[in-house]
């Protein structure tokens, strides 16, 4: 994007001086990911100003999440890049295909035999990531 509010994501006037805290921006919030094709993105996570819990301002965890998206050669490069299943005693990566079709067995012999209310998920959210993005955002999206 470029430095008119037209031109960049943000809709700022980068022309000019901003006024003293517009928008909080630092190193942290911004990633560069590369897609399966090679093409790179730039990656600016910003906070939500109109987020209840910390009124825009930015948090310890959650103004550095751009750090945490996939880069090879960041501090996420030993992430996980597929799902993995506990087999006998050691953990396997198996296909999304094969993970979904386990997920979606198990609750559904728990819904078949039991109750919905016998489904149970152990997750956290700190607030206003909606779903629990910071931990748990895969989890949040099958619930």
């Amino acid at each position: 994007g470029g430095k008119a509010p037209d031109q960049n994501a943000l809709g700022l006037d980068f022309r000019k001086q901003l006024p003293p805290f517009a928008i909080t921006l630092t190193p942290a919030m911004t990633n560069v990911v590369t897609d399966r094709n090679g093409r790179s993105y730039n990656v600016m996570i910003v906070p939500d100003k109109g987020c209840s819990v910390n009124q825009g301002l930015s948090s310890t965890r959650g103004g550095k999440m751009a750090t945490y998206m996939y880069t090879a050669d960041g501090i996420s490069k030993e992430r996980l890049l597929s799902p993995r299943v506990y087999l006998g005693d050691q953990w396997l990566d198996t296909s999304w295909d094969n993970a979904l079709a386990v997920y979606g067995g198990l609750v559904k012999k728990i819904l078949d035999n039991d109750e919905p209310n016998d489904v149970v998920f152990s997750c956290f959210d700190h607030g206003g990531a909606g779903g629990g993005f910071e931990n748990t955002w895969g989890t949040g999206k099958l619930m």
